[in-house]
């Protein structure tokens, strides 16, 4: 054992610099998703049920962006839990659709950092 190293202890491998980034632009691209779908609730036919779910998938969507930026910031900041919240929201990003181009490339790089001994 090393000086200054704490038996048992694990310390947290950094994402790839890429990926706080990388959710900065899914959030963006699910921010105009979102203005895209509010736009529609003007139209006759966004009533009842059809409103409700334009708005509901709008609503998530800026719910995930919001995600991605504070998961994005955490990982700029090193902060040791960041790659729990970046996951996260880089699975929900591609559970919208609409940000899947930035959330697959991003859960692949969150757990491809966790496994490498490189940063």
């Amino acid at each position: 054992m090393q000086a200054g190293e704490v038996k048992g202890s694990r310390t947290a491998s950094p994402a790839p610099r890429w990926v706080w980034w990388t959710l900065l632009v899914g959030s963006a691209i699910l921010l105009v998703w979102a203005w895209f779908l509010l736009g529609f609730l003007s139209e006759p036919s966004a009533v009842g049920r059809s409103g409700a779910i334009l708005a509901s998938w709008a609503g998530g969507s800026i719910g995930t962006a919001l995600l991605g930026v504070a998961a994005a910031m955490a990982l700029w900041r090193k902060k040791r839990w960041a790659w729990r919240l970046g996951l996260a929201a880089a699975v929900f990003m591609i559970l919208t659709g609409a940000g899947a181009i930035a959330g697959i490339p991003a859960v692949f790089g969150l757990a491809g950092g966790r496994n490498s001994s490189t940063p």
